[in-house]
């Protein structure tokens, strides 16, 4: 059970996202899912879904927002200091200017949506190698994605 319920005003406050800060709604549930909170963003018709504990009731964000963040960790920048591993954690998964890892993100998308975010977020970015590679590989699974979809691209 959430303690969010449809209709709730609420802010992404998980700092490994680039959603952090946006507000929205909660406009349903999937309980079958890791993400089961469905939000759509104020201003656009993005619907993301997020684990509870990535969300915060938009009345107490606005309230940690007029605090210090010394009094607010919740609302303090996230810097990596993670050392670069080859395997698990290699530079070019934080090199994004947010320092966002991109894994983070695709999480919340369909397989092959989220593959082709990988490959767009990172083009470029492993060992110097131009991006069209990457880009190819981001065009390819948009393709598989509309297959799947059964649509014609």
């Amino acid at each position: 059970m959430s303690k969010f319920e449809d209709g709730d005003r609420v802010v992404v406050v998980n700092r490994h996202t680039v959603f952090t800060s946006r507000h929205g709604e909660v406009i349903g549930f999937k309980d079958d899912q890791d993400f089961p909170v469905k939000v759509l963003f104020d201003g656009d018709c993005m619907e993301v879904c997020f684990h509870e504990d990535e969300l915060e009731f938009e009345h107490v964000y606005d309230e940690l927002s007029k605090k210090a963040a010394d009094e607010a960790p919740l609302l303090a920048p996230k810097v990596d200091t993670r050392p670069s591993d080859a395997v698990s954690h290699p530079s070019h998964y934080t090199s994004h200017p947010s320092g966002v890892e991109c894994k983070d993100i695709i999480g919340h998308y369909p397989f092959f949506i989220g593959s082709a975010m990988k490959y767009l977020w990172r083009a470029g970015l492993k060992d110097g190698n131009p991006p069209i590679q990457d880009l190819r590989k981001a065009i390819k699974n948009i393709e598989f994605e509309i297959e799947r979809l059964g649509g014609d691209f």
